[in-house]
């Protein structure tokens, strides 16, 4: 695969992940505000008992730093939309950008990890657009992963490390698919 190919796989994953992380971020927060407005109002994503917002909008943990968590997840996935669209402009950003866009969605992954076991065994409930967002950083932190990687090849000499390099970077979407689909998967079955 050539690099401009990676480039642009790469880029379609992020943009995957971040636009349906920022519409989920984006529909809980429009769902917290009317909720404010009105203690009775049913969010559009309460469907059971089980996949229940309400239950975790109305959490301590959905407000970790004294505001909505959305809105954090807003912010954040604007930002790798913008990143994606960039890959696909062709904008080469330097190794160092990369290790820190890397290090914030790493943070994100574990705050994900920490919320998803929140909901499911303290709250008791599973928010739908909280499981759209996870899927969304799980996508972005295997993106991110895979242009590090590209680096990394392009930066080798060693044939054998560059193999082995392409060949898991091949593998990062479809790894942290299945490593979502557990957490998912562990999510219900800790509820139901």
């Amino acid at each position: 695969m050539n690099t401009l190919a990676t480039r642009r796989f790469t880029g379609i994953v992020m943009l995957i992940g971040a636009v349906s992380g920022f519409i989920a971020s984006f529909l809980l927060t429009i769902d917290k505000l009317k909720l404010l407005k009105d203690a009775n109002f049913v969010p559009s994503c309460n469907i059971s008992e089980t996949l229940n917002c309400k239950s975790v909008m109305l959490s301590k943990q959905a407000e970790v730093f004294g505001f909505p968590n959305s809105l954090i997840g807003i912010g954040s996935f604007a930002i790798f939309i913008a990143i994606a669209v960039a890959l696909f402009a062709e904008v080469q950003f330097p190794g160092w950008f990369w290790k820190i866009a890397l290090t914030g969605v790493a943070l994100a992954v574990i705050f994900s990890h920490w919320l998803a076991y929140q909901t499911t065994f303290v709250i008791g409930a599973l928010c739908p657009y909280c499981m759209v967002a996870w899927f969304g950083t799980f996508l972005i932190l295997s993106s991110v992963l895979q242009e590090l990687l590209r680096i990394k090849s392009a930066n080798t000499e060693d044939f054998a490390q560059k193999a082995s390099v392409e060949k898991i970077n091949g593998f990062m979407p479809l790894f942290h698919i299945l490593w979502l689909g557990l957490v998912i998967g562990a999510a219900f079955a800790g509820v139901n």
